[in-house]
């Protein structure tokens, strides 16, 4: 409404002031050029009445008095002879405001020497009308302004004030960092190529939002990764302290009673072998820590090789086949295929001879451990136990062992399924563990890709 009565006023305005200047200028313009054309009339009409008769410049005085509106009067030593309006004789010879222009010239006829003065007035009474009717046109000039200025605000309005207005409204929720509109002003000229302009750079400028957030969402993922990672990477070196510290107390303290000859231990040759055990158990551990810190590190790389995992498999239940015998465990392969992958052999063999490994040491004497191979899968089962359903997510955290006891001897330094964890994530392997009818159940499923 602010833009539609602002344009309607300019228009009335200008509208009456060009009407204005029009009614000053055009009656002074008509002046001039009547008074333009009627001095060369004058001067052509002198010209002719000296090349005539009296009589036949009467003639010719008349016609110039009908022609320009014009009161002539001859004046001569006898008297004066007036043509055209008497009644302005009066005010030519006293030159009022009625006439435009008064001449005066002295002439000649051609069949007489007597001297003339000829005095030509002109009528200012058409340029008088035409101020009057202008006055008198101005209450219905001033309607009809107000009424074109009102239809010439409204399409204004609507051709130039509407847009203006909806990019102005889309601009304003712009700065909002709202880019759920679309400006749909659909013109060829400055107008529409802004509201193009504007859609194209909201769609941009959505994009970006769009991929800020989804980038802002991976960051958040990053940092919460790195974070748990840290908590990991720090209760891990906790738990790791401290089971360094027990084997090393018990090396410690059977070596002074050695040294220092106390009760039993007086008996080197007797304990010797158990400080050696020791030890191993303290070698065995540093290894796996040092396995786990370069699978976990930033800039580790598997060595991808083609390996037959049907060959890794059988050197994994070779390697166990003393451990098994020993206790009594039957080792059983089924070869259903011979997938082969694109894998880090060493790294492979190490997870597969971990879960292996676990299934022996783990299961009763007498019991079973059987690996099937399939082209997608590989599966391991031990029998003879089962994991306690509640501890069955913790398998994979490090050192922590399924054993209500901590000892060593029976649950192994606690790193092994960690270890297989990190390794199968690497190779983008899915895994399961979980209880069956007769045992524990391991399952990869192989990636071919």
């Amino acid at each position: 409404m602010k833009m539609f009565l602002s344009i309607a006023l300019i228009l009335m305005v200008s509208s009456l002031a060009i009407y204005g200047i029009v009614m000053v200028a055009m009656p002074q313009s008509y002046k001039t050029q009547s008074n333009r054309t009627f001095t060369v009339g004058v001067d052509q009409l002198i010209e002719e009445l000296e090349k005539g008769t009296y009589k036949e410049g009467e003639t010719i005085i008349d016609q110039f008095c009908l022609k320009n509106n014009a009161t002539i009067t001859l004046i001569s030593k006898v008297g004066k002879q007036t043509f055209g309006d008497t009644s302005l004789t009066e005010a030519v010879e006293e030159d009022q405001v009625g006439m435009s222009k008064t001449i005066g010239s002295a002439l000649k006829f051609t069949d007489s020497d007597e001297p003339y003065t000829i005095m030509i007035g002109q009528k200012m009474k058409v340029v008088s009308q035409i101020t009057e009717v202008f006055w008198r046109l101005l209450p219905w000039i001033m309607l009809l302004i107000v009424v074109i200025s009102f239809i010439g605000a409204y399409i204004c309005s609507f051709i130039f004030a509407k847009p203006v207005l909806e990019i102005s409204r889309i601009s304003k929720r712009m700065s909002e960092a709202d880019t759920t509109w679309h400006c749909d002003v659909s013109r060829t000229d400055e107008l529409g190529v802004l509201a193009s302009s504007l859609n194209t750079m909201v769609q941009k400028l959505n994009t970006t939002m769009n991929d800020l957030e989804i980038a802002n969402c991976q960051l958040q993922e990053d940092i919460q990764k790195e974070r748990k990672q840290e908590l990991q990477r720090r209760a891990f070196f906790a738990a790791v302290s401290h089971e360094l510290k027990t084997p090393i107390t018990i090396l410690r303290g059977q070596l002074e009673s050695m040294i220092y000859k106390i009760g039993d231990y007086k008996d080197r040759d007797k304990h010797l072998p158990l400080s050696l055990h020791t030890v191993e158990r303290m070698e065995n551990l540093v290894k796996e820590i040092l396995t786990i810190s370069r699978l976990t590190s930033d800039d580790f790389r598997l060595t991808r090789t083609a390996s037959n995992v049907k060959q890794i498999v059988q050197e994994c239940l070779t390697s166990y086949q003393p451990l098994a015998s020993k206790r009594n465990i039957t080792l059983h392969l089924e070869i259903l295929a011979e997938p082969v992958l694109e894998v880090d052999k060493k790294l492979l063999e190490k997870a597969i001879s971990n879960i292996v490994g676990n299934g022996v040491f783990y299961s009763p004497e007498g019991e079973n451990v059987s690996a099937i191979l399939t082209d997608s899968t590989l599966t391991v089962e031990n029998t003879g136990i089962h994991i306690p359903e509640e501890k069955l997510a913790d398998v994979f955290t490090p050192l922590v062992r399924i054993e209500e006891s901590r000892n060593q001897n029976m649950g192994g330094s606690g790193l092994g399924l960690y270890i297989v964890k990190n390794i199968l994530d690497l190779h983008h392997m899915k895994f399961e563990i979980k209880n069956s009818t007769g045992g524990v159940c391991f399952t990869i499923w192989l990636n071919h890709n």
